[in-house]
């Protein structure tokens, strides 16, 4: 499972690194953002576990309104949490899904793509299309409203404190929560 993720995090993080070097200042930080405070961990922690539930009661009240069948819904989360059958199984998860993934995604779809689309089409744009490509990306229609939310949520905490601290535990803190529930 975790080796699978490799290609993914190459274009993850290989696109940021790319685009600093060739048109920016050759710093993740200067260019993306990529910087942390200490209140960035009770803030993002924080926004990620109440997102969890108030997704949780907006979803199932959308689901039920357009007689979604709920049993698909987390499917992809379901079957990857499934594969992580012994301890070593869990570790890998737990690194990958609430470690490097928020990590890598909130750098690429936050640091890279919302400030390039923040240049193009101004912010509120930019916040909408980032959130609709973050949920489009992982290919889980069911899940599609919940993705687009996450990542319409990590982009207003990235605008909101102008780095993307407060986003990673965001996510750091909604997929954590995930996968507890899933084990």
């Amino acid at each position: 499972m975790a080796l699978l993720q490799i290609p993914l995090w190459v274009g993850l993080l290989g696109s940021p690194l790319w685009a600093t070097h060739r048109k920016g200042r050759a710093s993740l930080v200067a260019d993306f953002g990529l910087r942390m405070k200490w209140r960035d961990i009770p803030i993002g922690l924080g926004a990620g576990f109440a997102a969890q539930i108030v997704m949780g009661i907006v979803l199932q009240a959308f689901y039920r309104l357009f007689d979604v069948d709920t049993g698909k819904v987390g499917q992809a989360a379901k079957d990857l949490t499934n594969k992580a059958t012994d301890p070593v199984g869990v570790v890998l998860l737990v690194v990958v899904v609430v470690v490097a993934a928020p990590v890598l995604e909130e750098l690429f779809y936050r640091g890279l793509w919302l400030r390039a689309l923040e240049r193009r089409w101004g912010t509120g744009w930019a916040v909408g299309l980032s959130a609709l490509l973050f949920g489009a990306i992982h290919f889980q229609p069911y899940d599609f409203p919940a993705l687009a939310g996450v990542g319409l949520l990590a982009a207003l905490l990235t605008v909101r404190f102008g780095r993307l601290g407060p986003a990673i535990w965001f996510h750091v803190a909604f997929n954590l929560t995930a996968v507890i529930s899933l084990l």
